[in-house]
């Protein structure tokens, strides 16, 4: 907000899901309030509508402010419009619609007017919606019907993360939240300043603003001699990253990751241990911002020679044997019979009815390249752990 005022932009676009629940309406009455103030007062109008989780919130919240500079759009999955006239500059006009309901299953580009893009200035259409999802029931709508519309460009809301998905004429773009939400959305946030002329190719330009901000790190340490040089490693990732994102943008508070530590290394049992002591205590400081471990893995291997233990003909052998066969997918008998045990166990998972909700997941139905990476996974923990009992067994 203060940002938008700073630059003093033409309006600001909000594409819905502003409120997360209807009963938190009168939470968010207040900060609402004075945030259309402050813009109201330095002449800039606010042009929203309303999403699947605000569809009853939002409207009923705009009845209860005071903002002459706000417009709600589309109330009740009908399509509207308002002109934006800058003090220097060309009007804009701003047409989109709003969800009338949770849940809805039709393209809003359906019941679009035809004459309502005006051809005499330029047009920004805002929707809340999902994008090339024709069976979804949250407004599907599809990248070519958007770009058959005669507008400068199209602002989504739904999608949490930012995406450009066609910088074209139209561009179609996901602004995404302000705020990642959860862990899963990596990567920069915050607010796009969208320019649209007469005949002329709009542009989107991502401002990251995000205070908080959430990664995922992949440390290899394969090179480590010792413990320490473990946790080296990776604080020197996070550390490296943090720096990135301060150069990116403006400073990130909190670099929230989630580890993946890799690589053979003869620690491999030790940075088992060692990964889970690190969530929620491990904090890395550059300057005022911090880089903190939400959760870590230890996707490390032991450091093993499979060509020379394969030489041998007891049971570390044999498996030794085997894992070389799946790594050079080869065909033979017994490759053939370990696949055929495999997917027989896998189906027994998927079969169980503790499982059905989950069915359909890429979880439960692996493709064999992530099915044989996680063999050859197993199979080396459960190789050191062979040869850790045969070691013990023969200096007893």
């Amino acid at each position: 907000m203060s940002y938008a005022i700073q630059q003093a932009v033409d309006g600001v676009v909000l594409t819905g899901d502003v409120v997360d629940a209807q009963n938190k309406r009168y939470e968010a009455l207040g900060p609402l309030q004075r945030g259309l103030r402050r813009l109201g007062d330095a002449g800039i109008p606010v042009v929203a509508v309303a999403g699947n989780h605000d569809f009853d919130a939002l409207p009923r919240l705009a009845n209860m402010v005071e903002a002459e500079h706000f417009h709600l759009l589309g109330r009740g999955g009908d399509w509207g419009a308002v002109t934006v006239r800058p003090e220097a500059g060309t009007p804009v006009q701003v047409v989109g619609w709003s969800f009338r309901e949770a849940h809805m299953s039709d393209s809003p580009l359906e019941t679009l007017p035809d004459d309502l893009p005006r051809d005499d200035c330029p047009t920004v259409g805002v929707l809340h919606a999902d994008l090339d999802a024709p069976k979804s029931v949250y407004a599907p709508v599809s990248l070519d019907a958007l770009r058959r519309q005669p507008v400068s460009a199209w602002l989504l809301g739904h999608i949490h993360a930012p995406s450009l998905r066609d910088d074209r004429s139209p561009l179609v773009l996901y602004p995404g939240s302000l705020q990642p939400l959860d862990p899963s959305e990596t990567g920069a946030h915050g607010p796009w300043r969208i320019e649209v002329a007469p005949d002329e190719a709009s542009t989107a330009t991502h401002l990251p603003r995000a205070s908080l901000r959430y990664e995922r790190l992949n440390v290899d340490v394969a090179a480590a001699d010792e413990e320490a040089d473990v946790e080296a490693a990776v604080t020197d990732a996070m550390r490296a990253r943090l720096r990135e994102a301060r150069e990116e943008g403006p400073t990130p508070r909190r670099l929230v990751c989630r580890l993946t530590l890799t690589g053979r290394t003869a620690f491999h049992r030790a940075v088992c241990d060692l990964v889970e002591t690190w969530p929620g205590e491990l904090e890395v400081p550059v300057e005022e911002s911090t880089a903190i471990v939400e959760s870590a893995t230890a996707r490390t291997r032991p450091a093993l020679d499979l060509e020379q233990i394969a030489e041998g003909t007891d049971p570390p052998a044999v498996l030794a044997q085997l894992l070389l066969a799946i790594q050079d997918e080869s065909e033979d008998a017994q490759v053939r019979d370990a696949w055929a045990a495999i997917e027989e166990a896998l189906s027994s998972v998927r079969d169980s009815p503790a499982y059905e909700p989950l069915r359909d997941t890429e979880a439960l139905s692996p493709d064999r390249e992530t099915l044989a990476e996680t063999v050859r996974r197993q199979g080396l923990l459960l190789l050191d752990e062979l040869r850790s009992q045969t070691d013990a067994v023969s200096h007893e």
